[in-house]
């Protein structure tokens, strides 16, 4: 299933036909707690390939919490109690809202830590719907996990506010007005990819495309408000805490 069927057409990833090298180097992107993202690993319907006859592991189904993610893999964290080795075959399921996602994958190394043990998981992924859903849900992390500043104006613009900008390479632009008196966060402008998401102090939110800046069809708009609420969950540190409050109260 889609997450998205009118936006986030267009992944731009490099998938498995990258070099090796290349696909080592691949970015990886934080996936936060707070994001409304549960994860679980199924043990039941995939086949030990170390199994001489075949059969399938027992029906283990693990809650596990989301560490990052990239195009080839995920990492996860889980309870030490789960005793698994390398190469052991998984299905990764996640869910958020209404939408699930199942993925085929294999334990790629694994290594304690203080909170658990987390596991680096191999997407085995053949199915080009379950690709392009999963493309999506990446899409998603990165616009807001990767932003950084770009420019911060010390005097006021032509607006009379100070300005800040954060960019990407998704692309993704956040622009930020603050009252340059009190230094308080008064509007925002989101631009994600070909979306923009404007907020301002006291009015409704609005969901407009770019560049034209006209508002989008209504079956748009409410991908571009989901689109939103999932984004600013995963804000880079590089923004301001007082602007991702700002943000979280308009994302609903």
């Amino acid at each position: 299933m889609l997450f998205f069927k009118n936006i986030l057409k267009e992944p731009e990833l490099t998938g498995s036909a990258a070099p090796l090298a290349e696909q080592r180097s691949m970015p990886r992107y934080v996936i936060s707690p707070q994001f409304r993202l549960k994860a679980s690993l199924n043990f039941a319907s995939r086949v030990d390939s170390r199994s001489t006859k075949g059969h399938s592991r027992s029906a283990w189904h693990w809650k596990c919490r989301l560490l990052d993610c990239s195009e080839q893999g995920v990492r996860i964290q889980m309870d030490p109690a789960l005793k698994v080795r390398a190469r052991d075959l998984c299905d990764l399921q996640l869910k958020v809202e209404e939408f699930e996602l199942t993925m085929p994958c294999h334990i790629a190394n694994l290594r304690e830590s203080a909170e658990g043990m987390v596991f680096g998981l191999k997407l085995d992924i053949a199915d080009e719907a379950t690709w392009k859903a999963y493309c999506q849900l990446l899409e998603v992390v990165a616009l807001g996990s990767s932003l950084k500043l770009h420019r911060r104006t010390a005097r006021p613009d032509e607006s009379g506010y100070l300005l800040e900008h954060y960019t990407n390479n998704r692309p993704a632009r956040l622009s930020v007005w603050r009252d340059p008196a009190t230094q308080g966060v008064k509007a925002c402008e989101f631009l994600l990819k070909h979306y923009l998401v404007r907020a301002a102090a006291g009015r409704p939110v609005e969901f407009l495309t770019s560049p034209s800046g006209r508002p989008a069809a209504p079956t748009t708009a409410r991908e571009i408000q989901r689109l939103f609420s999932w984004v600013v969950p995963n804000l880079s540190d590089a923004v301001p805490e007082d602007v991702r409050n700002f943000l979280k109260q308009h994302a609903g």
